[in-house]
């Protein structure tokens, strides 16, 4: 058990180093997001107001981000802190990563793997970490992450009992879901999956105690939320649907789309995107081919993080956005299947190719690939963030916002 808490915390210990290396580039970036100032704003009049109280409602969402709200007490208008924070949470969900997928997986090595590609944003690339407004999904990201082990730990633990430590954990996290838009549904569908794809090792119903509880509580609040709206739920756009879940797998295994990175990327980024559409049938047809494999032939583990990578996005694939452009910051928990797949198909090529002393290593070079891609795009993301940071729109921002803190 000694052994165990100590590799644990030298996990710990090696993501934070990591990430820190990895994302130091952002530190020093000042505020550039639209999405923050108009936060900030709100912010900055309800504390010249007196008041920054925040109500949570059933329909999530809040007028002004609660843990922003807490950022601007203690941070103000100082940019590093509010990196430093999402840097922190980024570092904590990875470590949950971490024991997520070594509870699933029963490898401490593997699991190590896939936190450390998480922790290197491979699959995500780090938008999320460079905005005060980041710290949102972050926490999101957290409450799905933590919510989904205290179930895993209380089915394993504690029998799947609705009574105990692990199964009360997991009863405060799915609450917390219900006043956070898209959380309840990541949530259930985790606890689903992991009762179908592991019902051998659970011996119990798919429809079990604690998933029906939690089924009933969603449909409760979907209902009172219905009442307190007066209007029937949001029809989804079935066309953007239908365009966007493909498009965000895709484009977490081939990162590049009309952005305003591509303007100033250099000429042979250019080119490649030139013959985007059909490296993107390409790779859809590779993610369809390797997801049906899995489901069919790989073991529960695989399954569960296939059908992860899938689930995790359908609350952000229902927005409309303009032609040829995803948001990246909506990969962020979406990346953690992708990442764990990496790693288990290049541990199993590399046992396969053991008895090879050196063909043996040849697999890592596509984790290894990743991890240099996600470093150029971080790099290249702070770059343009650094421009935008220095704008005159920005610092006109900025100033208006310092004008209401002095009154």
């Amino acid at each position: 058990m000694r052994s165990s808490h100590s590799f644990a915390m030298l996990v710990l210990a090696v993501l934070a180093v990591t990430a820190g290396i990895q994302h130091a580039p952002f530190l020093d970036t000042g505020f550039w997001s639209t999405d923050d100032f108009q936060q900030l704003n709100i912010l900055a009049r309800a504390h010249a107001a007196g008041s920054l109280a925040f109500r949570p409602t059933l329909a999530g969402g809040y007028m002004a981000n609660p843990l922003l709200g807490l950022e601007f007490r203690a941070f103000g208008l100082d940019p590093r802190p509010y990196v430093l924070v999402n840097l922190a949470v980024h570092v904590l969900n990875a470590f949950l990563a971490y024991l997520l997928v070594n509870a699933l997986l029963h490898n401490r090595r593997g699991a190590f793997l896939s936190a450390l590609l998480f922790v290197l944003s491979v699959g995500s690339y780090g938008k999320n970490l460079t905005f005060a407004m980041g710290v949102s999904s972050l926490f999101y990201a957290m409450a799905v992450l933590l919510g989904t082990l205290f179930y895993v730990l209380n089915e394993k633990r504690n029998a799947g009992k609705p009574v105990g430590l692990w199964a009360f954990a997991a009863y405060v996290i799915f609450f917390g879901s219900l006043f956070m838009r898209g959380g309840t549904f990541s949530l259930l569908a985790s606890f689903v999956f992991y009762n179908i794809f592991f019902a051998r090792e659970r011996g119990r119903p798919v429809l079990h105690t604690n998933l029906v509880v939690c089924l009933g509580l969603a449909a409760a609040t979907l209902v009172v939320r219905m009442v307190q709206e007066n209007t029937p739920p949001t029809a989804v756009d079935t066309g953007a649907f239908l365009r966007n879940l493909p498009g965000y797998l895709i484009l977490m295994v081939f990162p590049l789309h009309q952005s305003e990175l591509l303007s100033t990327a250099p000429g042979w980024v250019r080119a490649v995107y030139a013959l985007a559409p059909i490296i993107r049938v390409v790779v859809g047809m590779s993610i369809l081919s390797y997801s049906l494999f899995g489901l069919i032939f790989g073991n529960r583990t695989i399954r569960f993080y296939i059908a992860w990578m899938y689930v995790m996005v359908v609350p952000f694939a229902v927005f409309r956005y303009p032609s040829d452009w995803l948001n990246l910051r909506f990969l962020y928990l979406v990346s953690l299947g992708f990442c764990v797949l990496l790693t288990t198909g290049t541990l199993y090529a590399f046992k396969l190719l053991s008895h090879h002393r050196r063909r043996r290593l040849v697999p890592f070079a596509i984790p290894a690939f990743y991890v240099l891609l996600s470093a150029a795009l971080v790099r290249q993301l702070d770059r343009k963030n650094e421009v935008l940071a220095d704008a005159p729109s920005t610092q006109e921002w900025r100033a208006q916002i310092a004008a209401q803190l002095e009154r």
